[in-house]
């Protein structure tokens, strides 16, 4: 078994899987995320990552909104 990688970056052209919590009750999130498109991961082995989500944020959704602006500022 590979242990899971933690970045400070989402990696260009991966796919977030979920957003949650890194430790209960606390404002820490990150995102799971994989190098295989979803629709096809009955067939392909996914490589998967978590992506610390910068800033400190009270709701899943709010972690998801800075999650997409990191990823739209690497581009």
């Amino acid at each position: 078994m590979t242990a899971i990688e933690f970045l400070d970056r989402p990696p260009t052209g991966w796919f977030v899987l979920d957003v949650m919590r890194f430790e209960a009750r606390k404002r820490n999130w990150v995102a799971l995320m994989i190098d295989v498109d979803p629709d096809e991961l009955g067939s392909r082995k996914a490589r998967e990552v978590w992506v610390r989500i910068p800033g400190k944020h009270r709701s899943r959704d709010a972690a998801w909104d800075a999650l997409q602006d990191l990823a739209v500022t690497r581009h």
